[in-house]
């Protein structure tokens, strides 16, 4: 009998025969049984992006209880939770997660594929790419994403069973207008003036510069796990480094006008032309009318660099079910190239 939670099978252990019940006396002193413990209050299956064991499960693991309604349940209450805080995070690698929890629930539902593993990934595979469609507002980067990352066999049916999940995921995100502009993306850029020709060496050195960014933020990442979340009492304790996470975030990004804002008005103010009068953009002084107001600008975008590279890597791998998909650019976009 199949549960919508795998956990609920885990947790019921089977009851001791007489048989068992008699060799316990063989069991040495030295070895004695420890009693069950409360249980944790921390939900480790919903912690995290949740894309790389998304990938685990694809390649023909087994993990119970990672796609349960449980951890659908948690993981959105703590997306909501996590995203509306403020912190250097986002939502798109659960996106992904929370969509597989969904396809695997629906899995349970028909005994064809309830019972036929093969036929479940395929399924998973296509509620996968349809969390990125849904997160990016883009079906196409959904089949993409679920050819080249997360499956291990990828026939031609899948493929087509992927790509209409993903169109069916991105007509149903345009139904419902969460965002309330008609639109399937968070906000939408217009280029009113094409770039020149001269421009290539910047834009050849702003991609080297992300470049640079990205490595330099792996190893700082790196170090930051391997040093402060060794800590005796951050390990105890792991939801008290995300309270000091947030102490610190809401100190450094509240006096900066750039931190301060949310992550898709801030993207939608750096990316939009100035002469653009169509576009909702908040009066934050990126648009000078004078050589001399361009240097305050850019010590503003430098300090506001600083901050969001800083508070992103002490955010990155804290228990919050987070990615770090959009934050990485607006940490790079603060990069200026004109």
């Amino acid at each position: 009998m199949t549960t919508f939670d795998e956990n609920l099978a885990a947790e019921l252990l089977p009851a001791l025969s007489d048989d068992e019940n008699q060799s316990d006396e063989n069991i040495s002193p030295s070895q004695p049984v420890e009693e069950p413990g409360a249980p944790p209050m921390i939900y480790y299956s919903a912690a995290g992006s949740g894309v790389a064991e998304v990938r685990v499960i694809l390649s023909g693991f087994v993990l119970h209880g990672f796609l349960g309604l449980r951890t659908l349940v948690i993981k959105s209450v703590a997306l909501v939770l996590s995203v509306g805080s403020g912190l250097s995070l986002g939502k798109e690698g659960p996106y992904v997660h929370i969509a597989t929890c969904v396809g695997n629930i629906a899995c349970r539902m028909f005994s064809k594929y309830d019972s036929n593993d093969a036929k479940r990934r395929e399924i998973l595979s296509a509620t996968a790419a349809a969390g990125v469609a849904v997160a990016f507002g883009a079906p196409l980067g959904g089949v993409l994403f679920g050819l080249e990352e997360v499956s291990y066999f990828f026939p031609a049916k899948t493929l087509f069973r992927t790509f209409f999940c993903c169109m069916v995921a991105a007509l149903t995100l345009k139904f419902l207008n969460p965002y309330g502009t008609q639109k399937i993306v968070l906000f939408q850029v217009r280029y009113i003036i094409d770039w020149a020709y001269f421009e290539l060496a910047t834009f050849v050195v702003v991609g080297m510069l992300g470049g640079a960014a990205g490595a330099l933020f792996i190893k700082a990442s790196k170090y930051w796990a391997q040093s402060f979340r060794r800590i005796k009492v951050i390990k105890a304790y792991p939801m008290l480094e995300v309270l000091l996470v947030a102490i610190a975030t809401a100190l450094l990004s509240y006096w900066n006008v750039f931190t301060r804002l949310p992550v898709a008005k801030l993207l939608l103010n750096l990316a939009s032309p100035c002469n653009d009068k169509d576009t909702d953009r908040d009066d934050l002084g990126l648009c000078p009318s004078e050589i001399s107001e361009i240097p305050p600008i850019l010590m503003s975008l430098l300090v506001a660099f600083l901050i969001k590279g800083l508070l992103t890597i002490v955010t990155f791998g804290i228990l919050p079910s987070v990615t770090k998909f959009l934050w990485s650019g607006v940490y790079t976009s603060h990069i200026p190239y004109k």
